[in-house]
């Protein structure tokens, strides 16, 4: 499980401009010049001197108190100052400066990588403890994310340097975003798809399908049904065939709670995230977790029906490679010629089925039918 480190400082946070971002006056106007963008983003009166008041290490509190003497009430000012950082901050224009207290921590490993969380308060840091389940195997730090709370949201300063924001009710999937990415982009692996992964006597089940398909809710299924847990979104494709999965705590949309609350009762409590596309989701760390990597004996495509009756289809190698193709993608966004013969290995070594079926328990049977050597 993650390990969790608890203090008592609560450092102070003061945001200031980016490193690659230049302040300009241009025909008397206000610029911004963003090198990593490579734009030109033109400032109001207003936003110019929020801006210089940042670059000359001015808090929040100096901003008001300075647009207070110009006339403006303070919940105006506020109301500017925010609009005009939280444009800089989703353009990649603010850094900060930090005080930042490690006593706050958290981590935990993922994907042979080791997952240091470090967070301003105990209440920020205890909503992404459900995020993770893989144990902390005390290694040095590997990907670093620091969390804070910043005018009644979150922004979170990942190692590559860029500050992201996000509101409360977002903060565990915008983290889990992005360090998902930051694990593809750090995997020496060919590629990945986008599946859920399981294990059972040492070989390997991959459940492929769209978003809605119900990767998740029959990976909560098969892990009850004694199926050891990979990871349920994406998988991570070795040059020579084989898959790691990338264990984070399972994911469950609103369809799911009556199932995991029929399986468990200890589900009630559990808090509610917002996704980006406003999905409602909560987290389930699963303790019986496979780590390294596997082979896969099953890929299943999954193909849920509202009405209709359950079926395995057989897939033939090139069938099961379009589809799994459609699936992958790649850190430069290409599958490379290493990539597809990983996937020819794969398609060569397992069996490919395309799963019709309405309701997840009869798709449970099924599967465990399988895999026992039973369908």
């Amino acid at each position: 499980m993650a390990k969790v480190v608890l203090g008592k400082s609560s450092p102070e946070i003061m945001l200031k401009p980016a490193t690659d971002a230049v302040f300009a006056l241009l025909d008397g106007r206000s610029v911004l010049f963003s090198e990593t963008q490579q734009k030109i983003y033109e400032l109001n009166q207003m936003d110019a001197f929020i801006w210089c008041s940042l670059a000359q290490d001015a808090s929040l509190a100096d901003i008001y108190q300075e647009l207070g003497k110009r006339g403006i009430d303070e919940r105006t000012a506020r109301q500017f100052t925010r609009q005009a950082m939280n444009a800089w901050l989703d353009r990649g224009l603010l850094g900060f400066d930090s005080q930042m207290s490690t006593d706050y921590g958290l981590s935990a490993s993922l994907n042979r990588r080791r997952i240091s969380i470090r967070a301003v308060n105990p209440a920020l840091l205890k909503q992404l403890t459900c995020l993770f389940c893989a144990r902390d195997d005390g290694a040095d730090d590997d990907i670093v994310v620091e969390v804070m709370d910043y005018e009644n949201q979150v922004v979170f300063l990942g190692d590559d340097g860029c500050v992201r924001r996000c509101e409360f009710d977002a903060l565990a999937p915008a983290i889990k975003a992005y360090l998902t990415d930051r694990v593809i982009r750090g995997a020496p692996s060919a590629f990945a798809l986008h599946a859920a992964s399981l294990v059972k006597g040492g070989t390997g089940l991959l459940l492929c399908g769209e978003p809605g398909a119900g990767k998740s809710t029959l990976t909560l299924q098969l892990t009850d049904a004694g199926f050891h847990y990979a990871g349920d979104d994406v998988a991570l494709i070795e040059a020579d065939g084989t898959i790691s999965g990338t264990p984070f705590a399972l994911t469950l949309k609103t369809g799911s709670w009556g199932l995991r609350s029929q399986l468990h009762n200890d589900w009630e409590d559990v808090k509610t995230y917002r996704r980006p596309d406003g999905a409602l989701v909560r987290y389930l760390p699963i303790a019986d977790v496979h780590f390294g990597n596997f082979s896969a004996n099953w890929v299943i495509f999954l193909n849920r029906m509202e009405n209709g009756s359950i079926g395995l289809t057989p897939l033939d190698q090139l069938d099961s490679m379009k589809r799994l193709i459609e699936s992958a993608f790649a850190a430069d966004g290409k599958l490379s010629q290493a990539g597809f013969s990983a996937l020819r290995r794969i398609t060569a070594g397992a069996r490919s089925f395309e799963l019709t079926y309405g309701e997840s328990a009869e798709a449970r049977r099924l599967l465990v039918d399988l895999c026992d050597g039973r369908a």
